[in-house]
């Protein structure tokens, strides 16, 4: 975060470089009660701790749906950065590989 603080400063980017203070501030206050833990998140999306948090409020909230499933699995589909042009044939493309993929049955 130091780093990216010195690269703020000079763009003098002052709004971003108090996000990245936030973030290296963060959790750097802990409070113990009835055996939780608590503290002032920054809430960014660069921050690991807070992504933590927020991956795992995710996870709880869709828990009950998941649950439900016989055999369920995480699945993530990556293309490299394309150019606007040719992005809705991508999407469509996405779209059709994931719809194969639910069709063909597991072996």
């Amino acid at each position: 975060m130091l780093n990216l603080i010195d690269v703020c400063k000079t763009k003098e980017d002052s709004q971003r470089q108090k996000s990245y203070w936030n973030t290296y501030h963060c959790q750097n206050k802990i409070i113990s009660s009835k055996n939780r833990i608590y503290g002032k998140y920054c809430k960014n999306r660069f921050c690991t701790v807070c992504s933590a948090i927020r991956k795992a409020d995710i996870i709880h909230r869709y828990y009950p749906t998941f649950k439900s499933w016989e055999e369920p699995h995480f699945l993530t589909l990556t293309v490299r950065a394309v150019k606007i042009k040719s992005l809705s044939k991508w999407i469509n493309g996405m779209f059709r590989a994931f719809s194969l993929i639910l069709i063909t049955p597991v072996l």
